[in-house]
């Protein structure tokens, strides 16, 4: 099994976790998991990962933005963004369902309790919130380059005031006449 970065660097076996195996990449140290790896892992492992969680590791992720095949089956592999707070993206072969993490990936996924939700990741539901919480923050970023960072923080403050107050229509309707 090759490298899909480094194209012809063999991937050696490598132990990631307890009962989870990865082809691991000596040269970019990149990784794959195979689907089955993967899902022998979770029905073992289930929810009890959540205490080995660790916040704030400095970790300097290496996202590959370019094209990848799947090491497995050729298949052109499909970029997920994570969201939640990360800022890359995973790819996962939508043929064979192997999932590659370019370096410090799984860690950083580690590192924030979501390692053992990455097959959320590649679905419709979670997609559709990063989605969601992208244009939210495309859509802040534009009113606080417009009004400016003071006026923004004090229209927002009044903004979440008024939807959480009783008379919210009359007071709306109080600042437009």
């Amino acid at each position: 099994m090759y490298c899909p970065i480094c194209k012809h660097t063999a991937m050696h076996r490598n132990q990631l976790e307890d009962n989870l195996t990865a082809y691991e990449c000596s040269q970019c140290s990149g990784r794959w998991i195979a689907s089955y790896q993967y899902w022998q892992w979770q029905e073992k492992s289930g929810k009890s990962l959540l205490s080995t969680v660790v916040d704030n590791l400095p970790l300097t992720v290496q996202d590959s933005p370019k094209a990848k095949l799947c090491p497995e089956c050729g298949h052109f592999l499909r970029r997920f963004p994570v969201g939640h707070g990360v800022e890359f993206s995973l790819d996962h072969c939508g043929n064979c369902g192997g999932i590659w993490f370019d370096k410090n990936e799984w860690e950083a996924l580690k590192s924030r309790g979501l390692h053992d939700d990455v097959h959320k990741i590649f679905s419709e539901i979670w997609q559709n919130q990063v989605r969601h919480d992208q244009q939210t923050r495309a859509i802040d970023d534009m009113y606080k380059a417009r009004f400016g960072p003071a006026d923004y923080a004090k229209i927002t403050d009044i903004k979440q005031w008024l939807q959480k107050h009783p008379l919210r229509s009359e007071l709306l309707a109080f600042l437009k006449a």
